[in-house]
């Protein structure tokens, strides 16, 4: 996991656009990743600061020590599907998952694609996908171990073996700190401190592959144990504790004896644990959920250039929570099929559909037809996808005791992309010379069936499907890499426009049609530049500004409009390695411009703060 900088490391093929096997590039959709360099070179960083400072999502922060959820295009962080290894991750009951749990260094790959199709990863994502992703260590043996403002401290450890045919794995962290900083109040006009914002967690995945003859197996198992004191926001101080226990375990298994036919099968289940305590009542709030989901696929390659791929999908998800009058269980059975036809040498069409079956709402197909386009060869694509998606309600919008409604029906989506990418080859590790990348994407979402809760006649809210919005912009980049003479250059400038309004009023007297939805910035900016001399020293300089944010629907908030901000990262390192060994060394400056911001009202980001650490591997 920790290599040094001299290690080239190779870009894998992703099925995030569809699910043939092809390059970023050669996907009807746009696809944004993580660098690998960065997970390797900030394995303490948590995974939402990698996808907010390297992808066109936006993460909700709630503070250190706080949730941070992934949003894209406008929409909520419940609307973006969060999956890893193929495996759902998004809380059956909230919707949402807090990317602020996983530190990076349990991961190997992270991946953001805005406006998949269902045919992809299922019904959910309707303003897009974030796949999180686990393949082989390099490293036989790591230790880490970094420490930072806010009693910070974080350790990690993994070992890892391999002989031929078996490959086995096991990573672990520790993390812990009390996240009390000071932040200025506006409520108060004054300089405050945040308190009780302590968080307690540990992480552990093991990773075990064998492959004998044309059969392959791999198994995964990832537990984590987490505790949280949690402030509640600074407008109206709501303490709580917060308990987070869960355990997933993934198994695959695939046969390539066929002379064009791959068969592969997916096994997954989950349990997750989650108990609420308000420091007010004492009461606790627990609640048990699981999933079992079970997967069978077919890849079949007609001709070169043309390709089917196909799978069957059952799920049965529990729930079984104190604000629940009694357990709750959904079973759904889904059909996949994804075909690319490039029988011309500059044309691929990729037509798609995702038929489904829920024991709760009514079957649906959800269709989608993507192409690219490479009249000039392969160094520019030319791209477009229409798709449909749904997103079913939350256990908490159709079983809260009260205020819950069982007659909710799923939220739809018919999405609209085009765009247009350019690369040229990247410079082979030790070797001089240049690369270049750009990219722009149009988008337009129409949303129907949104779910909203609003005051009832009982003085208790209710869910009810009335939103209807319309979410429209451009998403560009562009990048460079520069070899000379032992020294590497990577820079990157991403950038995103988002006008998301509601459309119609829901409601007599509705105020907020034509309004930008809350919290979601018009612009956003974005941009990194990273160097490395001669393998062995690297330095990272990183700039994000977010436009203003709304804290209403109807921009009546005496707060309307949050300021906009920009803050700064810089973080350098050093790797000494000694044969087989390294010792990488390494110190990061958060917020560096010292920014005293909220992205979420009454939820202050910390001041400057830094981070020191040292990690020793052998390969």
């Amino acid at each position: 996991m920790f290599t040094r900088a001299d290690t080239l490391v190779l870009e894998e093929i992703r099925v995030l656009g569809s699910r043939i096997e092809r390059p970023d590039h050669h996907q009807p959709v746009q696809i944004r990743n993580v660098d690998p360099r960065e997970l390797q070179k900030h394995p303490h960083t948590s995974a939402s600061e990698l996808i907010n400072a390297h992808t066109h999502a936006v993460t909700r922060d709630y503070g250190a020590g706080n949730m941070s959820l992934v949003s894209q295009r406008g929409f909520t962080p419940s609307q973006t599907r969060v999956m890893w290894e193929d495996m759902p991750l998004n809380h059956p009951m909230l919707g949402v998952f807090d990317m602020s749990m996983i530190p990076a260094g349990m991961l190997d790959g992270i991946s953001a694609s805005s406006g998949n199709p269902a045919s992809m990863s299922g019904s959910g994502g309707i303003s897009g996908t974030v796949s999180l992703r686990t393949k082989s260590s390099p490293d036989r043996f790591f230790l880490s171990h970094s420490r930072g403002s806010f009693g910070v401290a974080q350790t990690g450890a993994g070992a890892a073996y391999s002989d031929g045919k078996f490959e086995g794995e096991v990573r672990a962290f520790l993390h812990s700190g009390d996240f009390d900083f000071t932040y200025d109040d506006p409520v108060r006009n004054e300089r405050s401190t945040r308190e009780n914002n302590a968080r307690s967690a540990g992480y552990m995945l093991a990773r075990g592959a064998y492959q004998t003859g044309d059969w392959h197996f791999r198994s995964l198992v990832w537990v984590d144990d987490i505790s949280n004191e949690l402030p509640g926001p600074t407008t109206g101080p709501a303490p709580a504790r917060q308990d987070d226990r869960s355990a997933r375990w993934i198994f695959q298994s695939g046969y390539d004896g066929f002379d064009r036919t791959q068969l592969t099968a997916l096994t997954a289940f989950y349990r997750y644990d989650l108990d609420y305590t308000p420091r007010r009542t004492g009461r606790t709030d627990a609640s048990e959920t699981s999933l079992f989901l079970l997967r069978p696929a077919v890849r079949h390659v007609w001709a070169p250039g043309h390709e089917t791929w196909g799978s069957l999908q059952w799920a049965n998800q529990t729930v079984n929570s104190d604000n629940y009058d009694t357990d709750k269980t959904h079973h759904s059975l889904s059909g996949r099929l994804n075909h690319e036809w490039a029988h011309i040498s500059w044309l691929s069409l990729h037509p798609s559909l995702e038929w489904e079956y829920h024991t709760e709402f009514e079957y649906a197909a959800n269709p989608a037809l993507g192409l690219t386009l490479r009249p000039f060869g392969d160094s520019v694509s030319f791209r477009g996808m229409i798709s449909r998606n749904r997103n079913f309600p939350g256990y908490n919008d159709l079983y809260w005791q009260p205020g819950g409604n069982p007659d909710l029906e799923p939220e739809k989506v018919y999405t609209f992309e085009a765009g247009v990418s350019g690369q040229t080859r990247e410079p082979d590790s030790g070797q001089d010379g240049a690369s270049m990348s750009f990219g722009i994407t149009g988008f337009h979402h129409d949303f129907d069936n949104g779910i909203r809760w609003l005051p009832g006649q009982d003085g208790f809210a209710v869910p009810e499907n009335i939103d209807r919005m319309r979410s429209r912009g451009l998403e560009g980049q562009a990048g460079t890499t520069v070899s000379h003479s032992g020294i590497r250059l990577d820079a990157q400038y991403l950038v995103s426009f988002t006008r998301a309004t509601i459309e119609e009023e829901r409601f007599e007297g509705d105020q907020s049609a034509g309004k930008q939805m809350m919290y979601v910035p018009d612009w956003v900016h974005k941009g990194w530049i990273r160097t490395e001399f001669r393998s062995s020293l690297w330095m990272r300089f990183a700039v994000q500004h977010v436009a203003k944010r709304y804290t209403t629907s109807d921009h009546s908030g005496i707060f309307d409009p949050l300021e906009s901000f920009t803050s700064m990262d810089f973080a350098a390192g050093t790797g000494i390695p000694a044969g087989a060994a390294a010792i990488d060394l390494g110190f990061e400056v958060k917020n560096l411009g010292d920014s005293r911001h909220q992205f979420i009202l009454g939820y202050p980001v910390p001041p400057r703060h830094y981070r020191f650490s040292i990690a020793f591997s052998f390969k």
